[in-house]
């Protein structure tokens, strides 16, 4: 609480160094509005949803390989219990089958590993591509501030971890949310509605 409270009173005494030192002008931005609009965002969800099912067809295709091991052990299993066979025989079959067995475990840790391996891979990716939005969303606002000279510009979309908005009123004039939104789309290849 006692954070908070330093975060608002530095907020504070930098708005009132800001208003000395010349006009104070705020605008506001719904920067998930920003964020959804975006054409890029549509462009990262999309690849990261081939990552995922990439994923998937890897960890399909590696289960099914466990599968088959799995199988082969139980046939070699049971064919070690065949009282059809000779001793020898059994023996033998016992023997592949605690090898097949080593290899099924071998595997399933395999299986384990590559998908904790590429899960992280991913997940690294998309806070990488997270952070590239944020990035130009950021320019985006910082160019539009400027345009319009606006020296503060306050984010109002989002929540505190006490369920309040950062923003808890702002007059509907100075969002300037459209004109952002405008700069980040300037570059949209045609065709990418």
């Amino acid at each position: 609480m006692q954070r908070r409270l330093g975060m608002w009173a530095a907020g504070l005494v930098l708005a009132c160094g800001v208003a000395q030192a010349g006009e104070l002008k705020i605008a506001t931005v719904d920067g998930s509005r920003l964020l959804k609009g975006y054409y890029k965002t549509g462009l990262a969800d999309q690849h990261m949803q081939q990552q995922f099912e990439d994923f998937q067809a890897e960890r399909d295709k590696l289960l099914a390989e466990h599968k088959k091991l799995k199988q082969q052990f139980e046939t070699l299993r049971g064919d070690a219990d065949n009282k059809a066979l000779t001793e020898e025989a059994r023996d033998k079959k016992k023997e592949q089958a605690e090898e097949r067995l080593t290899q099924v475990i071998e595997y399933e840790n395999s299986i384990r590993e590559k998908a904790a391996s590429r899960k992280k891979q991913i997940e690294d990716e998309g806070r990488k591509i997270q952070g590239e939005l944020a990035k130009s969303i950021k320019a985006a606002v910082k160019a539009a501030a400027a345009k319009a000279g606006y020296t503060l510009v306050l984010e109002q979309s989002g929540l505190l971890a006490n369920g309040l908005e950062p923003v808890l009123f702002a007059d509907p004039k100075l969002d300037i949310t459209d004109e952002v939104m405008a700069t980040l789309n300037a570059d949209r290849p045609a065709g990418k509605e």
